[in-house]
């Protein structure tokens, strides 16, 4: 079921996106200058796509359910290819504040997308600050809204799954694809490659994306955009959004590669996970996504880290994530200020680029410059309440 719903996930995805670039590319230019800074420093965006049938979780909530679909989304403008990790929702990890590790997806039921994020950033080792989650169950009228998809459909499909409430009949032949339809189109699987599969599901996005710049869409988007965010929450600005909106507008479909987290099924106490080969994941992040082959700048960075949240294991976690890009922990201590909030990256030594990288890692919003410090590290990173689960 997962696996037909990631297919959902991103044709949701990419069609708000350009429908959120359509209805904001004219006057955007000045946030987008704005937001670079916050991108990591090779220039590529990283989104974490999450996919949660049962309705959005509004922000600063606890979520009720689990995640159904996590994937990591990776957008580099100098090629114009859009790279996709999916996350097998057992895959067995640690998540920051629980002792033992767990299935990823139970991130999301004790913190919701805030610790969702946190987990999967750790796992990975990427920088990723943004997310989208999607509620997949909206896929149908974003579809119907834009006036269906025009589609070559290239072989009869036909597949019933009452237990998932699909019922698919498509002939093969040149047709306009109403929501049900399109649903049916993306998550047909029987008798199919995985290779022809993820072929199909981005031949729908590449028509999807053309449908939206249609010039009777265009004339409603605003209307388009009201029905599209219903589906999605998202924390990526404005101008984030429009400066990656030519690659999504002029989208095509070999321009998106998908991997999946390699591993194998294990029982542990009695309850099955996806047990993850680290060397493999560690291979193919850094070979497609974030490359972490050099981290020389880093390596002269020493970093102090502070708990205000009176979590060392939290402090803890965090330092292993520095370590692996490279930093110098030097010392884990306890703050004077335990009611800290929000979690502050601190540059002690008019080393201003070293800490937006550190911030950059950790996705932590908020970078300062105290230059009357006598601290021994360069950098410090104050670990607020918000760095709980």
């Amino acid at each position: 079921m997962a696996r037909r719903k990631k297919a959902l996930l991103l044709a949701i995805f990419f069609i708000v996106m350009t429908v959120a670039s359509v209805r904001f590319f004219g006057y955007t230019t000045l946030r987008t200058r704005g937001d670079a800074s916050v991108l990591p420093a090779d220039g590529k965006l990283y989104v974490l796509l999450v996919g949660e049938d049962d309705g959005i979780v509004a922000p600063g909530k606890r979520a009720r359910g689990r995640s159904d679909t996590l994937m990591v989304a990776s957008f580099d403008p100098k090629t114009s290819e859009i790279s996709l990790l999916s996350i097998p929702r057992d895959t067995r990890v640690s998540i920051p504040g629980r002792k033992y590790k767990e299935k990823i997806n139970h991130a999301f039921a004790y913190g919701g997308i805030e610790l969702t994020m946190r987990t999967v950033r750790q796992f990975l080792g990427i920088p990723i600050r943004y997310y989208v989650q999607i509620d997949t169950s909206g896929f149908r009228k974003i579809v119907d809204a834009i006036g269906g998809v025009p589609l070559e459909v290239e072989k009869d499909m036909k597949w019933t799954d009452k237990a998932g409430g699909l019922y698919i009949d498509l002939k093969q032949g040149y047709q306009i694809l109403d929501g049900e339809q399109a649903e049916g189109y993306v998550r047909y699987r029987w008798s199919d490659s995985d290779y022809a599969r993820t072929k199909r599901q981005q031949k729908f996005i590449a028509a999807a994306v053309k449908q939206v710049l249609k010039p009777s869409n265009l004339l409603r988007i605003d209307k388009l955009f009201r029905i599209a965010n219903e589906a999605v929450q998202t924390n990526v600005p404005l101008g984030v959004t429009v400066r990656y909106l030519p690659m999504v507008r002029s989208l095509q479909g070999d321009k998106i590669t998908s991997y999946t987290v390699e591993g194998e099924d294990a029982t542990i106490n009695g309850t099955y996970y996806y047990e993850p080969d680290m060397a493999k994941l560690n291979e193919l992040v850094d070979t497609y996504f974030y490359s972490q082959s050099d981290f020389s700048a880093n390596q002269q960075t020493r970093v102090g880290i502070s708990v205000a949240n009176g979590s060392r294991a939290s402090a803890e976690q965090i330092a292993k994530l520095l370590k692996k890009h490279g930093f110098q922990v030097i010392d884990i201590s306890i703050a004077e200020d335990s009611e800290l909030l929000v979690s502050q990256v601190i540059s002690t030594k008019r080393k201003s680029q070293s800490a937006v990288a550190v911030a950059e890692v950790l996705s932590i919003q908020e970078v300062l410059l105290d230059t009357q410090s006598d601290a021994t590290a360069d950098v410090i990173v104050i670990v607020g309440k918000d760095m709980l689960p």
